[in-house]
């Protein structure tokens, strides 16, 4: 690994992805010797307070939804100069992979659509808007089952206010 990044409690393996204002690494999570994802706020955006907020927000929203096609996030803290925040590691893939490689049969696309709307459907009565919704986002577990990640963008509907 190239980047030196200690977080206690998790042994990282592997850096899994980046986007842009965090990377996700496969982690151990030591206490339950289980692996997890765990996304790493970029230390160069802590002198800015509204990406901190933003980031710790989406643990916050994430960890009021239960429901089977929204990721559960298991911790969320800082160690500095690291935000991060620890969710199911989802080995399967994600949407655009699967269309990318033709694997998206119609029945396949509706099961995705009807497992997407559903949380959706979850959020908006929690009274929040994800945002972000694209197949990179859309994520599958060993079984195949869809699992809608990344709500760093989302907003409150009562608020007229977004990040």
């Amino acid at each position: 690994m190239s980047e030196a990044i200690a977080i206690p409690g998790y042994s990282i393996e592997r850096k899994l992805g980046r986007g842009g204002m965090a990377a996700v690494y496969l982690a151990i999570q030591q206490s339950f010797e289980r692996e997890v994802a765990l996304k790493v706020m970029s230390p160069l955006l802590n002198t800015d307070p509204s990406f901190t907020t933003r980031f710790m927000r989406e643990a916050r929203i994430v960890a009021h939804m239960h429901h089977a096609s929204i990721v559960p996030v298991f911790d969320v803290g800082e160690h500095q100069p690291h935000h991060y925040l620890s969710m199911e590691y989802l080995s399967g893939g994600d949407l655009k992979q699967r269309i990318l490689q033709g694997r998206c049969d119609v029945q396949f696309a509706v099961d995705v659509c009807i497992a997407v709307t559903s949380a959706l459907d979850l959020a908006h009565r929690k009274g929040f808007v994800h945002r972000d919704v694209k197949p990179e986002n859309i994520l599958f577990r060993e079984d195949g089952t869809p699992v809608l990640t990344d709500f760093g963008i989302a907003r409150a509907i009562d608020t007229g206010t977004s990040l």
